[in-house]
């Protein structure tokens, strides 16, 4: 783990990390959360998952990173600036989860331009269900998706899900491992 990996878990376990009784974006309960935005939209942490996200995805000859909304918002916004620090160029997107209903009605806000290679990002993934839908939309566009990262894998699934939806390059920084927790 690079000390900026192992950082980025001191803070994601003290500012994001709760136990207790919590229902799941994917529909099902859990002992325990990340609040992921607690930690994602403070400064320290901002400049670290910049750096980690980059460190991870620079070797990819990629055009753009993205996700769903909101979860990658704050990720995408981080490695793009980190990007720009390094002297590169690169896109950041994120997906609705449904198109807007005024203005240009898109589903995918951002510059992303048909046949770009992109990686998608997300905070916390339990199933994947939200990469997967970003997934989906950045293909619609004729992108493709080269790679998903996520913070930290709740390992209920998604890697499987992620597989059968043809996408081999998953990785997670962190598992609920790093936080104490048995799957």
């Amino acid at each position: 783990m690079s000390p900026a990996e192992t950082r980025l878990l001191q803070l994601l376990t003290e500012r994001s990390f709760r136990r207790g009784s919590f229902r799941l974006a994917s529909g099902g309960t859990s002992t325990y959360y990340i609040d992921g935005k607690m930690t994602e939209v403070f400064s320290e942490a901002a400049a670290l998952i910049g750096q980690v996200l980059y460190e991870r995805t620079k070797d990819l000859a990629i055009d753009a990173i993205g996700g769903l909304e909101v979860g990658a918002v704050p990720l995408t916004t981080a490695a793009v600036l980190t990007y720009h620090l390094h002297g590169a160029r690169m896109e950041g997107f994120w997906v609705r989860d449904r198109a807007k209903d005024h203005g240009t009605c898109k589903h995918v806000e951002g510059n992303l331009q048909p046949g770009a290679r992109v990686v998608i990002v997300d905070d916390v993934i339990t199933k994947g269900t939200s990469s997967l839908k970003a997934i989906r939309e950045v293909r619609a566009l004729g992108c493709r998706v080269v790679r998903v990262l996520a913070l930290v894998d709740r390992l209920e699934g998604a890697r499987e899900n992620f597989q059968a939806a043809g996408i081999e390059d998953f990785q997670a920084i962190f598992t609920i491992r790093d936080f104490g927790v048995a799957p």
